[in-house]
């Protein structure tokens, strides 16, 4: 089975010299099971372009090295233990130098590097949505694989390791994270606001395919580590030489669900408006079931969706169209326009059930309430969430969290984190009118305003309520790797190390020390 990516690193060599180019991008079939190779072999290779992008293997708790490797000529890489993460660099396309993004997926054994593979040809999809995707190299929980046993890779289940494809189900970590580091808005004046510079993400079409066009979903956050505030973001899609193509077109999804038609007989929406650009459901979003099952509960927040209006323009072009405040829930009057990372919020988080694996409870957060948003007054606290009506929370309850080894202290960065939902159209190339490959370009939108959240004084520093320094030092988009939210998940249920993070718990006069936060 090895010779089948020996294959496939062929294919990608052959995008150098053949011509007759089809709509589909190299990858795995939704049906082909995970093949166990030595070295392992990433799923789903070969896709994506790595010309501009190099792959660091890393530790997931500091961010350093890990002295393992990722080839990217054929996609193996060396076995990989508890702890073992990676981050693909994204560099300026023209002259691979400047690193403009990172990208990030899910930490060894929930997923493997470099962290995008491509799936053809998933017939389980509905609602109107393509059969292929762009998404994350993950792996389905034992609660997902429905057999009850883990589809990690590092499962002992006799069917192996289950790799995520388009039609998984809700929360199995399907989408990859760009993170828009500082030198995409190096250049903007931030007083007036306006576009940055772009990330690049390039994908290999297969030379061996004579299919006719097709439509890829594209599985996606984008996430503001650039250092200032953001108010929006552009999406375009390239060809081979980085411009507009007619055989390529961007989709939102309009009109285009055929499965469920309106009273008049009309094609549906896939998403619904605030579900094209938004934040997470957890923290922003109303109470839903799903054939009588529970998938999401009130947002934390808000019950209320937190997202950015955007348009098509010309096909080839997704735009954020207000450049204004977040629209939806209370996300602009709790933490002003789109948060860069040097500001993101704390919480204290309750692992509910026990398991390092899954997603800790967000309890409370550090900050002032919505009914505060114009109070000059107002100063940071510990308060409960929206269910609560953003209560204070007591020093007795601070007492008994901290007394259990279940809570503990750490960033949300899913306030960071924008969701996108759009298709990407690959059409006609056998007469190489799009190239070997195709381009998924990201621009940011630098704010205008640039005004810290109640949280932080004016020397960029976290603070407590008498106004004193609480963070010695004010964390950078550069040295934050593992800190919720659906990025990099550290699996690792013996480890005993402490998050610096609880030195806020010093604004309530208290230090305990906090097992640290993992997430999946």
């Amino acid at each position: 089975m090895r010779t089948n990516f020996v294959k496939m690193s062929v294919a990608a060599a052959m995008l150098l010299a053949s011509n007759a180019y089809a709509g589909k991008i190299i990858g795995a079939d939704a049906d082909a099971p995970y093949v166990e190779t030595t070295p392992p072999t990433q799923h789903g290779f070969g896709g994506w372009n790595f010309d501009n992008v190099d792959v660091r293997m890393i530790n997931a708790e500091t961010g350093e090295l890990s002295g393992e490797e990722f080839y990217e000529v054929d996609g193996t890489y060396t076995p990989l233990t508890y702890g073992d993460s990676f981050a693909s660099d994204i560099t300026v396309s023209e002259t691979n130098t400047t690193i403009m993004g990172t990208l990030n997926g899910k930490d060894w054994p929930v997923g493997e590097p470099a962290g995008i593979k491509i799936i053809n040809g998933d017939t389980g999809v509905n609602n109107g949505k393509p059969e292929n995707c762009i998404m994350t190299t993950s792996y389905l929980s034992a609660e997902d694989t429905g057999t009850g046993e883990s589809g990690y890779l590092d499962t002992t289940a006799i069917a192996g390791p289950v790799p995520t494809i388009c039609s998984s189900g809700f929360q199995t970590h399907k989408r990859f994270k760009v993170r828009m580091l500082p030198d995409t808005v190096a250049d903007v004046n931030t007083s007036v606001g306006g576009y940055g510079k772009p990330i690049d993400l390039v994908f290999n079409l297969d030379p061996d395919s004579n299919s006719s066009m097709q439509r890829y979903q594209v599985f996606s956050k984008i996430n503001n580590y650039t250092d200032v505030r953001l108010m929006g973001y552009k999406i375009e899609v390239l060809d081979h030489n980085k411009q507009p193509n007619a055989q390529l077109k961007l989709s939102l999804g309009i009109g285009e669900n055929d499965e469920k038609l309106d009273e008049n007989n009309n094609s549906t929406d896939i998403w619904g408006v605030d579900d094209m650009a938004n934040f997470s459901h957890g923290l922003w979003g109303p109470y839903e079931e799903h054939k009588g099952v529970v998938r999401f509960e009130d947002g934390f927040f808000d019950k209320i969706r937190a997202y950015l209006p955007v348009s098509l323009n010309n096909t080839n072009d997704i735009t954020e169209t207000t450049h204004g405040a977040i629209q939806g829930g209370n996300y602009d009057a709790l933490f002003g326009h789109w948060l860069p990372s040097k500001w993101q919020p704390y919480g204290i988080f309750f692992d509910n059930d026990g398991d390092p694996t899954t997603d800790a409870e967000l309890v409370a957060y550090w900050g002032t309430t919505p009914d505060e948003a114009n109070d000059v007054n107002a100063t940071p606290a510990w308060h409960k969430g929206m269910a609560d009506n953003f209560a204070l929370v007591s020093t007795a309850e601070i007492d008994a969290w901290m007394a259990n080894d279940l809570y503990s202290v750490g960033f949300i960065e899913d306030t960071l984190n924008l969701g996108l939902n759009y298709i990407v159209e690959v059409g006609d190339n056998t007469a190489d009118q799009i190239g070997a490959t195709f381009t998924i370009r990201i621009t940011p939108y630098v704010s205008n305003d640039q005004t810290p959240p109640s949280y932080i004084d004016e020397n960029g520093s976290y603070i407590e309520p008498d106004g004193g320094t609480v963070i010695p030092t004010t964390p950078t988009s550069t040295t934050v790797y593992s800190s919720g939210g659906g990025g990099g998940c550290t699996y690792n249920p013996d480890s005993k190390n402490f998050d610096m993070m609880f030195l806020v718990m010093m604004a309530m006069g208290l230090l305990y020390p906090f097992r640290r936060r993992f997430i999946k």
